[in-house]
């Protein structure tokens, strides 16, 4: 988490820079302001979910539970949503945009419920007797 802090920290700090490089319109501009906000924000949920399912999850014998819950999140809920939000609702750029980067904020109570249990560690140390090989 803290890693996330810091990176959206240094990302709110240099957006001013980001903004200034570059030769948008007026709204682009607000947009782009706005969206590198919410990324900075994105960054801290990011951190935190990516140092469990890729890190913590995977080491202790489940990647399962990492590809259930990124494809649950996205397909099922970001990208729906996004698409209703944009062609359906005609929600505003940034609207649109904060739903499809929710999906790291939506999978945080799920993370750290699966964390919590413990059910992701497994044994891995089978034996190669135990597996019917000779060595």
């Amino acid at each position: 988490m803290i890693g996330g802090l810091a990176s959206g920290a240094v990302l709110l700090c240099v957006s001013p820079f980001i903004v200034r490089f570059t030769s948008l319109s007026g709204q682009s501009t607000v947009y782009l302001q706005w969206m590198l906000v919410m990324s900075a924000v994105y960054l801290v949920g990011k951190s935190v979910n990516m140092m469990t399912i890729a890190g913590i999850f995977c080491a202790g014998g489940d990647s399962k539970f990492g590809f259930l819950c990124d494809t649950i999140t996205m397909w099922c809920i970001t990208v729906p949503l996004g698409l209703i939000g944009a062609f359906v609702r005609k929600l505003p750029v940034l609207a649109v945009y904060a739903i499809v980067n929710a999906d790291e904020l939506i999978k945080l109570p799920a993370v750290y419920r699966h964390y919590k249990k413990y059910i992701w560690v497994k044994d891995l140390t089978v034996s190669s007797e135990e597996n019917g090989e000779e060595r």
